[in-house]
Order: structure tokens, then C-alpha cells, then sequence
């Protein structure tokens, strides 16, 4: 028992100091592209007035015109148009804080319910293994800066995932509870899955498909109020996710995308490319991430733990196409309205999705063998190749950038280099044309903010931002 508890403790402080780089990095994180976008209709309104009912008062009609003219997604887009600069580019990066400290809460308790009290791993599998899934879902982030620091970018996919887990934790401990309990859990995810569905697709779809194969395990166990509660909760995102998808906009953005084909040839095209680009995702996350040797170090231990009623576990092909038909479901949405998979942080989302769900779907596998044993050296060799694989394959590379730029000074003088650039265009006059100098250093916390024409799309929500009347980035030879 004492060397389960070091064991764990050992763990837990291995993942904290694995953490301290992404928290160090939001000093790096400043506003740029769709940041000054989505902050030029709120950003006035709180200058003029500072009322933050004003500013709420814009962002929700500027959320309803957008329903309208680009795109369904309005508890996204209602988000966006509150972005830290709306109010200040000086703290803007404090939502990374926020969203890092919502993203590790939201896996750790997703862990601590599924692993822990549905899959009756206990404190010391749980807590270790939850620990190792949370750290990887960060440091083998495909694409960092927009998953954690770009707020734009995090918030409408990190953080509603983030969301999505917690009321998917919330609604399976409602459906097991009775009275008070489960009546305020319900009253509690019902909207929230509401506003859920209005978010970005993959994440509606991820929640949709997860809640409904929760409420198909309780209903294949016997548990059939379970299961109601949880069938009960279904239309409340389903209608969040309809009122998205019939929104006048998205065909105006698909229109502009201009990659998006109407017909049955096109809706064929886009299933077969879903189906192939969910097996690849699996494959990739699966060994350019840790999860496959997390995975086999911790076999030995699942199947040593005593054995488990599995009258309530389904067939292990159920769990598996439940698994592979919920990513295909993710996937689906943006490669039918733009026929690929999606951008950094939409993959991001896969990334997620796979290093979270292939160890449930292997626990839940693992569950009608409990009691026997496994050759341990085999599994722990296993474990160390696998984890040599990932390392070869480099998707770690991001994790040590972002502690190499800390170490060497890098991301200060990224710091200094984005602050003298929003200087400069808060002391230009209105009818000043802003010539940035070049970018010197780029780091894992932020993107770029101008470029050499002043005519882009960015540049000119840069300049409104800011009130000026041109903003540039300057030329290499200038």
C-alpha cells in the first residue's frame, strides 16, 4: 500500500512540473487575426461606455448577423466577440491561464468518474493514469498555439471540449443518482448541452454520439431509468446542433471556402474520406503520442485487479465501432463542407479524442479478462518501444520548443517584440499609416499579426482595432 501511494504521489509531480512551461507560456500569448475581428464591434462599445451589459448587448447582436451571414456556430462566435482584447491587449494572456487550469479540471474529473467509479479502476490505476492522458493531451498537442494560446482558437475548440467532457461527466452521475440529485444535474446539463450543440461541430458531434452510446450502455446493462435520463438529454443538443447547421450563413461561407460541391456524389465522396481519415487519425495519434505505451504499462495492472461483474460491459466490437463511429462523426461536418479534415486546431480535436477514448475502449475491453495475468517484462518492453516510436516520430517537438524559447530567452524578446508593436499603433494618430518592423522571433505562444500588404483582411481589422488607418508589416529590405 505505501509503495502505491508513492507511486502515485511520484505521479502527480511529475505532472505538475510538466505543466509549469504551458502556465509560463501565457505571458507570450497577445491577440491576433480573428481576435481584432471579432473585437471591433465590442471593443468601442466598452471604450465609450464601459458597460460590460453593452458589450454583451453588441456581441449578441453581432452573434445573430453572423448566424445570418458567415457561419450557425453562435455560442462560438458570442464567445469570440468577448476576447480579453476586447477590453485590453495587456491581459490578454490570462485566458490561457483560465483555459489550461478548465482543461486539466475537465480530464482529471472525466477520469476520475469514468476510470474510477463506471470502469472500478482504483485510486492509485486512476489517478496515475489520468494524470499521464492529461499530460499527453498537452505536450503532444499538434498544433499549440492554437489549441492553448491563440484565445480564438481555444476557447471555440480546447475549451468547449473541455465543457463537453464535464457535462458529459455530469450527465452520467445525474442518470445514476435519484431525486434531488438527478433532477439538479439535469436542470443543470440540459441547457448547457443546448448551448453546446451551437458550438463547433466537432465538439457537438463528439458530445452527441458520447452521450447517446452512454445511454445504449445503460440500456444494454438493464438500467433503463439510467438510460432515460440520459435518452432524455439527447434533444437538447441535437436542437442546439440543428439551429448551427440551419443557419443561412454556413452556405455563404461554404460558398466563399469555394471547396464545398453540392449532391449525392459529393455526400458519398465525403463518407468514404471520413472513414479513411478517422482510421488515419488513429493510426498517427496513436503512435506519434505516448498513448499506445501509457496503454501497456498500465495492462499489466488492469488485469491483475480483482475480477469485475461485465454484465453491464458491452461486446468489445460495440465499444470499438461506437469508438471509430464517433470520430467519423467529428470528422464528418468540415470535410463535408470543405473537403479535408480541418485546420491545427480542428486536428487538435482528434488529438484529443483518441488520446482520451482508445484507453477507455481498452479498459472497457480489458474488463471480462480481469484476474488473469500477462507476461509484465513483455508488456513493459512493449511500453518502451512504442514510446521510442513516438519520440522518433516527433510530435513532441512543440513541448520542447516551448521550453527551449523559455530557457533561452526567445519567448522574452517575443514578448517585447509584440508589445512594441501594439505601442506603436496606440500612439499613431487616426490618419496614420502603422509600418510594423519585421518579426525577429517566433515562438509556441503566439501567431502572426501583420503582413506586408496593408490590404489584408488581417491588417485591416488590425488597424480598426487599434484606430489607425493602415497597418503593415515592413519589407525585408525596408
Amino acid at each position: 500500500m505505501k509503495n502505491r501511494k508513492i507511486w502515485t504521489w511520484v505521479a502527480g509531480g511529475l505532472f505538475l512540473l510538466s505543466l509549469v512551461p504551458f502556465f509560463l507560456g501565457a505571458k507570450g500569448a497577445h491577440p491576433a487575426t480573428d481576435d481584432f475581428t471579432f473585437s471591433l464591434y465590442t471593443h468601442p462599445t466598452w471604450l465609450k461606455t464601459g458597460s460590460i451589459l453593452h458589450v454583451i448587448k453588441d456581441a449578441l447582436s453581432y452573434t445573430l448577423r453572423t448566424w445570418r451571414d458567415w457561419q450557425g456556430t453562435m455560442t462560438g462566435v458570442f464567445i469570440m466577440t468577448l476576447n480579453p482584447a476586447v477590453f485590453s491587449w495587456r491581459i490578454y494572456g490570462v485566458h490561457a491561464v483560465l483555459l489550461l487550469l478548465l482543461h486539466i479540471s475537465a480530464w482529471l474529473c472525466f477520469g476520475r468518474h469514468f476510470l474510477g467509479t463506471r470502469l472500478g479502476l482504483p485510486k492509485w490505476v486512476r489517478l496515475p493514469m489520468s494524470f499521464a492522458l492529461t499530460g499527453i493531451s498537452l505536450m503532444f498537442l499538434p498544433d499549440m498555439v492554437e489549441g492553448i494560446y491563440w484565445f480564438n482558437g481555444a476557447w471555440f475548440y480546447t475549451g468547449a471540449q473541455a465543457m463537453a467532457l464535464l457535462l458529459l461527466t455530469l450527465a452520467d452521475w445525474a442518470a445514476a443518482h435519484r431525486g434531488k440529485g438527478r433532477m439538479a444535474g439535469l436542470i443543470l446539463c440540459a441547457p448547457c448541452l443546448f448551448l453546446l450543440g451551437m458550438d463547433n461541430y466537432i465538439t457537438a458531434m463528439m458530445a452527441l454520439m458520447t452521450l447517446l452510446l452512454m445511454a445504449l450502455q445503460r440500456l444494454y446493462a438493464g438500467e433503463k431509468k439510467e438510460a432515460c435520463t440520459l435518452f432524455c438529454l439527447l434533444p437538447f443538443i441535437f436542437l442546439g446542433l440543428l439551429i448551427s447547421v440551419v443557419a443561412p450563413g454556413n452556405q455563404v461561407r461554404m460558398a466563399t471556402d469555394g471547396a464545398h460541391e453540392t449532391g449525392l456524389g459529393w455526400l458519398i465522396k465525403t463518407g468514404v474520406w471520413t472513414l479513411q481519415a478517422a482510421f488515419g487519425y488513429i493510426l498517427r495519434f496513436g503512435f506519434k503520442t505516448p498513448v499506445l505505451a501509457v496503454i501497456f504499462l498500465f495492462l499489466p495492472v488492469l488485469l491483475s485487479l480483482p475480477v469485475r461483474e461485465t454484465r453491464e460491459c458491452p461486446p468489445v466490437w460495440a465499444a470499438m465501432a461506437g469508438f471509430y463511429l464517433t470520430l467519423c462523426a467529428m470528422i464528418f461536418p468540415h470535410m463535408y463542407s470543405s473537403g479535408y479534415a480541418g485546420s491545427g486546431r480542428v486536428v487538435n480535436m482528434y488529438h484529443d479524442y483518441v488520446v482520451l477514448f482508445l484507453p477507455v475502449l481498452v479498459c472497457i475491453a480489458a474488463l471480462p479478462f480481469r484476474g488473469k495475468q500477462v507476461p509484465r517484462k513483455l508488456c513493459y518492453g512493449a511500453a518502451l518501444v512504442l514510446l521510442a516510436v513516438c519520440l522518433f516520430l516527433g510530435q513532441e517537438k512543440n513541448y520542447v520548443k516551448l521550453i527551449s524559447d523559455q530557457v533561452s530567452g526567445v519567448q522574452s524578446r517575443y514578448e517585447e517584440q509584440f508589445r512594441r508593436e501594439y505601442a506603436l499603433c496606440e500612439a499613431a494618430g487616426k490618419e496614420e499609416d502603422v509600418v510594423l518592423p519585421a518579426w525577429q522571433v517566433q515562438t509556441m505562444t503566439g501567431k502572426g499579426t501583420a503582413y506586408t500588404d496593408p490590404a489584408v483582411w488581417t491588417n485591416e481589422s488590425m488597424a480598426q482595432y487599434f484606430g489607425v488607418r493602415s497597418v503593415r508589416m515592413e519589407d525585408a529590405g525596408e
